[in-house]
């Protein structure tokens, strides 16, 4: 089915994009009545564990997917309070879809707890393998999580193997998914960027049958970042220069300023340094208004090129990063992606 987002008529788009904010005022209403009771104490435990999936369901669908981090954190928090009494299985698959939400926004140490928290709850060391089939996919998302959590963290040892279950369990999921995408992350850092590049085609590969595009931007995106350090940046800027339109269409702010700033690099190892200091001082500006912290393994990834450029622009590089912030984001791609 064409996306009417990128299809159509302006206004079958127009009509989609109403549609689309009316239901989400309706999941807001919602969901603001339900975290607003004082209680959920006097409900059954299955009445309370339906709401944990609603939440749960909303924090994926308003916050990963859709983009509004305060608002689906707001209500995931509320629902974990509220909802103490709810099953295990319930509250983990929460926490750990609410953790993503806490690392975007800057809170990697209550993302952490969150994940500890719900490795816990599910006992996940002390569970068989036919266990974790049976929990999952929440068991394989906790090893996500745990993996995650270790590469943040500059443990790269922990994390390959917790990561690597994607691969040891089998099987299409989306944690799987992305447990693949942070491994090939690992894999480059650790300079195997031949098998770095095969695992984000393979993870490509499983997203697409899933129908993820979430996960398919981030695999592209990182999969010309690998394109870039093998120094094939002209390969880079082919797979930016087609997934860059989508994601500003798209505007979820940490895909949007993820893809802002490799892009950027990829221009710095071209030579057009003007263009990429714009785009880093647009997506800095949009940092700050959207609250989506740069994370510390973020910063590794971009400060050789960045320095680099800095060092060639001299006295220009502040000036350029002021006026990237001016233009905006969307402003300053379409400048970089300009017919030469």
């Amino acid at each position: 089915m064409l996306d009417p987002r990128r299809q159509g008529t302006a206004t079958e788009r127009a009509a989609y994009l109403a549609d689309l904010e009316a239901r989400y005022v309706d999941v807001e209403t919602v969901m603001n009545q339900l975290c607003a009771l004082p209680s959920w104490d006097d409900r059954g435990q299955a009445w309370i564990d339906d709401q944990l999936r609603l939440a749960t369901a909303v924090v994926y669908q308003v916050g990963t997917l859709r983009g509004e981090y305060d608002d689906a954190r707001a209500w995931g928090d509320a629902a974990l309070s509220l909802g103490a009494a709810g099953t295990p299985l319930r509250r983990a698959d929460l926490m750990l879809h609410l953790s993503e939400l806490h690392r975007v926004t800057g809170r990697a140490a209550h993302a952490t707890m969150l994940v500890e928290s719900a490795v816990a709850l599910l006992d996940l060391p002390g569970l068989s393998p036919d266990d974790i089939d049976a929990l999952a996919p929440v068991s394989c998302h906790a090893f996500l999580g745990l993996g995650t959590a270790a590469y943040w963290d500059g443990r790269p040892a922990d994390a390959a193997p917790l990561l690597a279950h994607a691969s040891t369990h089998g099987g299409d999921s989306i944690p799987h998914v992305w447990s693949m995408v942070n491994h090939a992350l690992l894999l480059a850092d650790g300079g195997d960027l031949d098998k770095a590049l095969a695992l984000e085609d393979a993870a490509a590969q499983m997203a697409e049958r899933l129908g993820d595009q979430v996960a398919l931007t981030a695999i592209q995106n990182n999969r010309a970042c690998t394109l870039r350090r093998l120094g094939r940046p002209e390969e880079a800027y082919d797979v930016f220069a087609e997934l860059l339109p989508g994601v500003l269409v798209d505007d979820i702010p940490d895909a949007v300023v993820t893809c802002t700033e490799d892009f950027a690099c990829v221009l710095f190892d071209l030579g057009q340094d003007e263009d990429g200091a714009l785009l880093m001082g647009a997506a800095d500006a949009e940092r700050d208004s959207t609250g989506v912290p740069r994370m510390a393994f973020q910063e590794a990834s971009l400060a050789p090129s960045m320095t680099a450029a800095q060092a060639r622009l001299g006295d220009a590089w502040e000036p350029l990063l002021a006026r990237g912030a001016e233009l905006g984001v969307l402003a300053a791609v379409a400048s970089a992606l300009r017919p030469t």
